[in-house]
């Protein structure tokens, strides 16, 4: 009894571990500047994603402290205010945590995922608007969530495999 216990709470712990590891990975896809013509966006709102497959079977501190570290070092890398990305993740994994969860297809996983971007964005435009005495480049902001949204699939898609070659498990499960 008590080494399932332990090993649950190692499983758990380690789930956050690799939210973590994944989260610093997609930072780096989300600091890219792409130019098209005379459209200059980034995939600012990428790491939405890793938040929004968070897996409910980590544990929750550890969980916190992990999204907060990829916030803080997100803001870091991008130069923005300290801690603005932070607490947008933070709120956005504490609210999707609340929520139900169930297995969906492509368009309601895409539904939910620009959900979850659009309360990111608000909080994010709060806090540039607090922080910068005015409120942030609307249009750019707009461009770089769309622009993850349209990324969006891709990342559904590599969700989707993994889940596959992992095979069924009652200890992990994400909210698709």
């Amino acid at each position: 009894m008590i080494q399932n216990n332990s090993v649950s709470q190692v499983q758990s712990l380690s789930l956050a571990f690799q939210g973590l590891v994944i989260g610093f990975i997609l930072i780096f896809p989300s600091l890219l500047s792409v130019d098209i013509g005379n459209l200059h966006f980034r995939f600012s709102f990428l790491i939405v994603a890793i938040i929004y497959f968070w897996p409910r079977a980590a544990s929750y501190p550890a969980s916190l402290f992990s999204i907060f570290l990829i916030g803080i070092f997100y803001d870091m890398a991008s130069a923005n205010t300290l801690g603005m990305w932070a607490l947008a993740f933070l709120v956005l994994f504490m609210v999707l945590e609340t929520m139900p969860h169930a297995k969906y297809g492509l368009g309601r996983t895409m539904l939910g995922f620009s959900l979850s971007l659009g309360l990111c964005f608000l909080i994010v435009l709060l806090i540039g608007w607090i922080s910068l005495g005015k409120l942030p480049q609307i249009g750019t902001l707009v461009l770089n969530a769309i622009a993850s949204i349209l990324f969006f699939p891709i990342i559904y898609w590599v969700h989707s495999i993994f889940t596959t070659i992992r095979g069924p498990s009652s200890v992990v499960s994400f909210r698709e």
